[in-house]
């Protein structure tokens, strides 16, 4: 039996976290993806590699939260932050455009009215600890709708306004 790798308790407790903070009586719809990082730069090292994540997500029926939790990262980059965010597309190794666009609750890039901002995507930004950990929490305004995401990606930058985040080095599929 393969032993798993330190997440376990970690993501019980964080949804346990979400779970209180719904309001009482409300729908609840809760989503859990766990496992190794999918390398999407495998030509360069980066501090993602041979990483671990969990990424919890709690909707009620007006609200989404989801929290991203991480493990094993490279701790000689202590203190750097990097961005994260949901996306359409699946997680595919070795293939970031896979993963398609952010997820965002005004439409597909091109869309008319389309607004950029960490109210209408789900942006994970986080920092690396001594310890080679990391974790990040998004509560949105919004609801993504069963089918509307595939992914959580890893960006080589932390998020500028516009969304942005530099290149893409890993992933994790989820099934939202």
């Amino acid at each position: 039996m393969k032993k798993k790798q330190g997440l376990g308790i970690a993501g019980a407790a964080g949804l346990a976290v979400l779970l209180a903070a719904a309001p009482a009586g409300a729908a609840v719809t809760s989503i859990t993806a766990v496992g190794p990082l999918r390398d999407l730069s495998a030509a360069t090292a980066d501090p993602t590699d041979g990483a671990r994540a969990v990424v919890q997500s709690l909707a009620t029926s007006a609200e989404t939260t989801v929290r991203l939790s991480l493990r094993g990262l490279d701790p000689a980059f202590v203190g750097v932050e990097y961005g994260a965010h949901v996306h359409v597309g699946p997680c595919v190794a070795g293939d970031g455009a896979a993963a398609g666009p952010h997820y965002n609750s005004t439409g597909l890039p091109g869309t008319e009215g389309r607004v950029v901002s960490d109210q209408t995507e789900v942006w994970l930004d986080f920092v690396i600890d001594g310890k080679g950990r990391a974790s990040s929490k998004a509560k949105v305004p919004f609801v993504i709708p069963k089918g509307g995401a595939g992914s959580v990606v890893i960006h080589a930058t932390p998020t500028a306004s516009d969304g942005t985040a530099g290149a893409r080095l890993a992933c994790l599929p989820v099934k939202f």
